[in-house]
């Protein structure tokens, strides 16, 4: 059917995993640290094979490849670097696989601003504005960023002033000492 286009964006929250390709499960499930109970065996090989030493099947289950590994060859990738979980080593096929983490949101688009809450407004669900409107507001928002230059250079003039001030009452303050220890050292003479 015909999709309506509303004001709605589904969000899901996804996470990535590898796991490693070309091997059984059995081997898979050791290699990522899930290990099996073998209480029954005799052998761990017994449980690999599926197969006791005398040739009887195993009591645990198969070990054959996983059911959507063998079918699934689009989801198998060359790793490039080392991916997170056991196994998953750079230059090794692994097959990827998406794991659906969050809740489903659906979260209806209320408005869109320009910047950071601090741009102009480009969409509003519930406020309408006409194109004068909108040209007031941006030059109220261009004339308020002026005003702020403004006083952003004058602030950075007056901390420039007041630091010459300091340097020459320290530099003063300091030719005053030197003075005096001078006098001082005269007078001992």
């Amino acid at each position: 059917g015909q999709e309506i286009e509303d004001e709605e964006v589904e969000i899901r929250h996804y996470a990535v995993r590898a796991t490693p390709v070309g091997i059984t499960k059995k081997v898979r499930r050791i290699i990522q640290a899930k290990i099996p109970n073998l209480s029954k065996l005799e052998d761990i090989s017994d449980w690999i094979t599926g197969t006791t030493a005398s040739g009887d099947p195993a009591p645990a289950a198969s070990g054959a490849m996983s059911d959507s590994e063998a079918e699934d060859e689009t989801s198998h990738v060359v790793l490039p670097q080392k991916y997170s979980g056991k196994g998953n080593s750079k230059a090794h096929k692994s097959a990827l696989k998406l794991v659906e983490l969050g809740p489903r949101l659906r979260i209806k688009l209320t408005k869109v601003e320009r910047g950071l809450a601090s741009g102009d407004v480009m969409y509003h669900s519930y406020v309408k504005k006409d194109l004068t409107e909108v040209k007031a507001k941006r030059a109220k928002i261009d004339q308020a960023a002026v005003l702020k230059k403004k006083r952003r250079e004058e602030q950075e003039g007056n901390v420039r002033r007041k630091k010459e001030i300091a340097d020459d009452k320290r530099d003063k303050k300091k030719q005053r000492r030197q003075e005096r220890e001078t006098a001082a050292m005269e007078e001992l003479r």
